[in-house]
């Protein structure tokens, strides 16, 4: 597949920090976690900010927890077209909670990942985003939040689309991470590969040290949110229901054996362990997409060229690639400070 080749003066404008309201799509795998319903609540609720036009339902599975663990620790389905359509649900479950009429809005994507870099998968969500993307002169912001073939098809349906969106995509590690393992990006490898190799501009927030500063707690919610407004009481108890102690050691296998897997010489003696107890807390890494769209000061980023994603999901630096711009830390007091005033908006 051949892509337009985008001159790095319009690269570098198209990926400069947006500085007043701009046009968003949010492609999300709503219903796999918690956070990602935050995360459309927090955007649908910005409009001084954001325009969002869409929502599209992306596919997921348990599968990769399950292969890199042995195990799935996360409760979710394993098929992924009923990945897809549990968050399609979900999106418009949202949508109800905050009384905006979903039509026109709200598409289904990929019931599949995948399987090639030349595989595209035609869906709902694909061709809206192609449509959307012609529309108008002015870029269209990709907020991802999922797992990324209904982008990566897009794109191989009309390359043309390069040259009028920038995606703002959640997945992988820092660039000095041992490994860029990470559920959006690690089971949907060959449309990662085709969104870092097609030159279409990139904002990646990486999750591990950057995205993951974003944590709360159940007292944070309960204060801050619940009973307040519809969406902010389902939020709370969404999250809340899950900050068990077994979900909180849950959480530090899983951080051990995925995410963190290689950062300490200690083999077997780093697997983290408590003989008392764990005080459960819960990253809503998705707002952290939004957050930067809102205001990038709470996001420090700047331009580094786009590794590649090897097959074996690890970067490859390589300084003669085209530029995309990185993310490195999240203010996080701010970003939530904003989000439980913009949640407390919402209707009754």
């Amino acid at each position: 597949m051949k892509f337009p080749v985008i001159t790095d003066e319009v690269r570098k404008q198209r990926l400069a920090p947006p500085d007043k309201k701009v046009r968003v799509v949010i492609d999300s795998d709503t219903y796999n976690e918690v956070d990602d319903q935050f995360a459309i609540a927090y955007a649908l609720l910005s409009p001084e900010r954001l325009d969002v036009e869409a929502v599209y339902a992306a596919p997921f599975s348990s599968a990769f927890l399950a292969n890199m663990m042995g195990e799935t620790v996360l409760p979710m389905t394993s098929v992924v077209a009923e990945g897809m359509e549990q968050s399609y649900q979900e999106i418009l479950h949202l949508f109800s909670l905050l009384k905006i009429n979903p039509e026109g809005k709200v598409f289904r994507g990929s019931p599949r990942y995948m399987t090639s870099k030349e595989d595209l998968v035609d869906s709902e969500a694909a061709r809206d985003l192609i449509r959307r993307a012609h529309e108008s002169d002015e870029p269209l912001y990709v907020i991802a939040i999922g797992e990324i073939t209904n982008i990566a098809s897009a794109i191989l349906m009309d390359p043309t689309i390069i040259e009028k969106i920038v995606v703002v995509w959640l997945a992988g590690q820092p660039l000095h991470w041992p490994s860029a393992v990470e559920f959006n990006l690690g089971q949907d490898l060959f449309a990662s590969q085709i969104i870092l190799d097609s030159g279409v501009p990139v904002v990646l927030v990486p999750c591990m040290t950057v995205a993951s500063n974003l944590t709360t707690t159940a007292p944070e919610l309960e204060t801050n949110l619940k009973g307040r407004t519809c969406v902010g009481t389902y939020l709370t108890e969404l999250v809340t229901s899950q900050l068990t102690q077994k979900m909180g050691l849950n959480w530090l296998s899983l951080f051990n054996k995925t995410y963190c897997k290689g950062l300490d010489d200690y083999g077997e003696a780093g697997v983290p362990t408590t003989d008392t107890a764990v005080s459960p807390s819960r990253v809503i890494w998705d707002i952290s997409t939004v957050a930067y769209m809102i205001n990038p000061t709470w996001c420090p980023s700047s331009l580094e060229p786009t590794p590649w994603l090897t097959d074996d999901v690890h970067w490859k630096l390589d300084s003669n690639r085209h530029m995309m711009r990185v993310c490195k830390y999240v203010y996080r007091d701010a970003v939530f400070g904003d989000m439980f005033i913009k949640l407390n908006r919402a209707p009754q």
